[in-house]
């Protein structure tokens, strides 16, 4: 009985959220039954510093329950993190809206409450305008981006770009600069199409196999929450490129030491210090036997 009540609760769910998603409460849907899940994922990623970017297309083409169900799936992988990684989210059409930055986000840090007031914008496509935006405008330190972070940006579309004055090739090469790892989200039966695919394939970084996901129904995103967010925690990522630094000269060393190399001249040191003392040993018995 407890079955068919969350599957007519579920279903009344979506087709009101057709007509009135200004109503709609994430809190509802999203934060009793995922805890223990989103917990378990929280323990099995690594506690490391990210920046991740939400690039989320907001077009017509998307029905409002869609839009919905991407919302929730935003929120859902912005819970499964553990505390060192920030989120940011910009939405795309042929407009653009900048829902919160990761000194939002620190300030909030509250998926739910985050996402609630976020509203489906509507137009055509603009996706290789929303990437150099994001690139340019988000992953900044006036931003609350961290220098010493891997940088992650999640591109979640439902089709090709329409209308778009800017192609990938004049985008990408930016973020590739930046150092900024790039996912691809398809999500939808447009994606059927070599086109579309290979765009996907261009907004993704190398290789594309281990960063292009594609789902065919907006329902189906429940399903490769866990995929992307492994494929997160496991990527080496690529820290913001620091200015070259000058020759050393033979008085001169640098601060920014492999831990390893470290911990082998702490150990160095200590033997050299017990040769040392035994050493002095030698020599006071040596003195006591003169």
């Amino acid at each position: 009985m407890g079955v068919f009540i969350f599957i007519a609760v579920t279903l009344l769910f979506l087709g009101t959220a057709e007509s009135a998603d200004d109503v709609f409460d994430l809190s509802d849907a999203l934060s009793v039954p995922e805890a223990p899940q989103r917990n378990q994922g929280r323990e099995q990623c690594p506690n490391e510093a990210r920046d991740v970017v939400f690039l989320i297309d907001g077009s017509t083409s998307m029905r409002p329950a869609e839009f919905v169900q991407l919302k929730m799936f935003v929120a859902l992988i912005m819970k499964s993190f553990p505390d060192n990684t920030q989120f940011s989210l910009l939405q795309f059409s042929n407009r653009f809206e900048e829902h919160f930055d990761f000194m939002h986000f620190n300030r909030v840090r509250n998926p739910d409450h985050l996402l609630n007031g976020v509203r489906q914008l509507g137009g055509s496509s603009y996706t290789a305008t929303g990437i150099t935006k994001a690139v340019k405008e988000l992953f900044t330190p006036q931003k609350g981006a961290r220098s010493t972070a891997k940088k992650f940006l999640v591109v979640v579309t439902d089709g090709e770009k329409t209308g778009d004055p800017l192609e990938y090739e004049d985008v990408v090469e930016e973020a590739n600069r930046a150092r900024i790892t790039r996912f691809a989200v398809g999500v939808g039966l447009g994606f059927t199409s070599t086109t579309a695919q290979r765009e996907l394939h261009a907004i993704a970084s190398h290789p594309a196999t281990e960063h292009v996901i594609v789902v065919r129904h907006f329902t189906g995103l429940r399903d490769i929450q866990s995929q992307l967010k492994e494929k997160i925690c496991a990527s080496h990522g690529a820290v913001v490129s620091q200015p070259a630094a000058a020759p050393l000269s033979p008085d001169t060393c640098t601060s920014r030491s492999d831990p390893q190399v470290l911990q082998k001249l702490e150990r160095v040191l200590s033997s050299l210090d017990q040769v040392t003392n035994k050493l002095n040993m030698l020599v006071a018995r040596q003195g006591k036997c003169v």
